[in-house]
């Protein structure tokens, strides 16, 4: 094959991690790091039903009008009740619009424009809220702008990048009193994690000196830039002469008035103070099935991952995604496998598909279709979406009355429907 033209560099936060030695599940370390092995929960997967870990579900149309039209979502979000969805209308157009908890169309979030309190573009997984008001923000190219809960402007924050040179700013988020954000020089193969206060001044750097160009005197010149055994080197997979490059940038998902992060190689699951402080949770052990970095075609199909941007976690479960690529041991539906880690008891298990299109647990409390959530409230609400044609066409095959009522209310046309359940 032609040698690779383009190579995307994306930052990788192994650096910060302290390699552990894969346990078994239902072992957990001295300092309270919990291991989750995959090759442990092969061979005992198994049907759950939701009642296992839920007490309620309940189904909310949004509302349909010229003004709130939305057409396929897959990623909403809830928190203090409403529910917020973005929506796709053009390059660089999209748009967030938020609804009530009932289903009323609330408004509109965030305007694209380059005058104060206006955004460059609004990107996908680019929203995320204040750990004390729980006011919604959005970030974009540097940028991070905070409005009150109606979707009105509060304030915005800049990074501290030089905006003369290469460095971008991304996954601004608010930690405590700080901000804390991946920057990239793509340009100069630079990447780090930067904290930094409302007047733009740096808190911590990781690697030290990545934007201010300060050195750090207790660490050799290659461990302030990064070695290349610590740097992920694509975005997805490339084949290149029966080579397949495989990595990941790190994935956040919320948790609680915090987040957490997936390291760019899927294997632990861990948390950052404003001084860039790393707390460990889980190790995720593969096994036999770790894909390495540069895998060849063999390695490749016989390697599972995990699909970090799947992730949710509630005070007593985490819920993950694998994809088990070509592997189909014991019945499974593949490629993507859900996964139930109970924290309390240390046990992962692999969820049998009651319905082969749908993966999830088995919906006992209302004999309605399977669920599996996409995103975990604050209040600790689990939610999806299903789109209105979707949902009448499940509503027809299970015997849930309250799925066959809202069903009756709706249209192929219809916005989409919000599945709630209650942990």
């Amino acid at each position: 094959m032609k040698k690779l033209l383009f190579l995307l560099l994306v930052f990788c936060m192994s650096s910060l991690l302290n390699s552990c030695d894969g346990n078994k599940s239902g072992e957990t370390a001295s300092d309270g790091i919990k291991t989750i092995s995959l090759p442990d929960a092969i061979g005992k997967e198994r049907i759950v039903k939701l009642s296992e870990v839920a007490k309620s579900i309940q189904y909310i149309p949004l509302e349909t009008s010229d003004s709130s039209l939305l057409g396929d979502i897959s990623r909403p979000i809830l928190e203090d009740g409403v529910f917020y969805v973005i929506i796709s209308k053009g390059f660089n157009q999209n748009e967030y619009r938020m609804y009530h908890f009932d289903g009323r169309f609330k408004g509109k979030l965030g305007t694209i424009g380059r005058a104060k309190g206006e955004l460059p573009q609004i990107e996908h997984f680019s929203l995320s809220f204040d750990p004390v008001t729980r006011n919604p923000m959005i970030y974009s190219i540097n940028k991070l702008i905070e409005y009150d809960k109606d979707g009105n402007f509060i304030k915005e924050v800049y990074a501290p990048i030089d905006e003369g040179g290469n460095f971008r700013s991304f996954k601004l988020h608010k930690v405590g009193e700080s901000y804390i954000s991946m920057v990239s020089d793509m340009m100069a193969n630079k990447f780090g994690v930067i904290s930094f206060n409302s007047n733009k001044e740096i808190i911590a750097e990781s690697p030290v000196g990545i934007v201010t160009g300060k050195k750090d005197e207790n660490k050799s010149g290659e461990d302030v830039a990064g070695n290349e055994e610590s740097m992920t080197i694509s975005i997805g997979g490339v084949m290149t002469n029966s080579v397949v490059i495989i990595s990941r940038h790190p994935t956040l998902y919320p948790y609680k008035t915090g987040f957490r992060f997936v390291a760019d190689n899927g294997t632990e699951i861990y948390s950052l103070d404003e001084k860039l402080n790393t707390t460990t949770h889980y190790i995720l052990d593969f096994g036999k099935y770790k894909r390495p970095v540069k895998a060849t075609e063999d390695e490749w199909n016989r390697s599972i991952i995990l699909v970090a941007g799947f992730t949710c976690e509630s005070e007593n479960n985490l819920f993950l995604t694998y994809n088990f690529g070509q592997n189909e041991p014991n019945g499974y539906t593949p490629p993507l496998v859900s996964a139930l880690y109970d924290i309390k008891n240390e046990e992962l298990i692999l969820l049998k598909r009651d319905n082969p299109e749908m993966r999830g647990f088995k919906n006992d409390l209302d004999n309605g279709a399977p669920f599996w959530p996409v995103h975990i409230s604050n209040e600790g609400e689990m939610i999806m979406s299903l789109s209105a044609a979707k949902f009448i066409e499940l509503s027809e095959k299970y015997d849930s009355p309250e799925m066959k009522r809202v069903a009756a209310t709706l249209t192929e046309e219809s916005n989409p429907v919000m599945v709630v359940v209650k942990l």
